[in-house]
């Protein structure tokens, strides 16, 4: 398809705002959700929300022994790195799709 064709160019112009819309839109979505992550069998629970920012830790008293501070802050950091990657798979779930859909119908453009 050849950009001078002023019909591309409108239905270029009308998908690259309705992408616009639709990461938007999934972006206030994902920023409305949460994550939780879990380390040591469960001794540890952390909740993260759409930004990734902690919002809630929970720690079982059988690891809260004070002699094992290094291993407590291990624990911790797992039960965070693990409810990032959820967090992150939920964006790519969400995302992806939208940016292979405007691969598509930028094709014509391409070829």
């Amino acid at each position: 398809m050849d950009l001078d064709d002023s019909l591309g160019i409108r239905k270029l112009l009308d998908t690259a705002r309705q992408l616009q819309q639709d990461l938007a839109r999934s972006q206030d979505e994902l920023r409305g959700t949460s994550a939780q992550g879990t380390a040591g069998g469960g001794a540890v629970k952390v909740t993260i929300d759409g930004r990734g920012a902690l919002q809630n830790l929970a720690i079982s008293p059988v690891v809260a022994d004070p002699g094992n501070a290094q291993g407590l802050a291990d624990l911790i950091v797992s039960a965070v790195r693990a409810a990032q990657e959820t967090m992150a798979t939920r964006h790519e779930e969400r995302l992806v799709p939208l940016l292979e859909a405007l691969r598509a119908d930028l094709r014509p453009f391409t070829d």
